[in-house]
């Protein structure tokens, strides 16, 4: 069984890689001509509230564009 500080030294490294990679996908967009909104979201869970991210993107004519995983 892993131990519960295992768990979290991994789910830190993903997070760590996860941003890494928005970030570059972020940077990518933004050289395309593309603008990206991002905002956080709250979601309420037992274990008590939960930041999750959500992004928009805009092309260079105005016209919004939803980024869905």
């Amino acid at each position: 069984m892993t131990s519960h500080l295992t768990r979290q030294k991994h789910a830190e490294e993903r997070l760590g890689a996860a941003l890494q990679q928005m970030n570059d996908a972020i940077r990518d967009v933004h050289k395309s001509g593309i603008d990206v909104d991002i905002s956080t979201l709250t979601m309420h869970t037992p274990r008590g509230p939960m930041v999750q991210v959500d992004l928009k993107a805009f092309r260079a004519c105005g016209v919004l564009r939803l980024v869905e995983e």
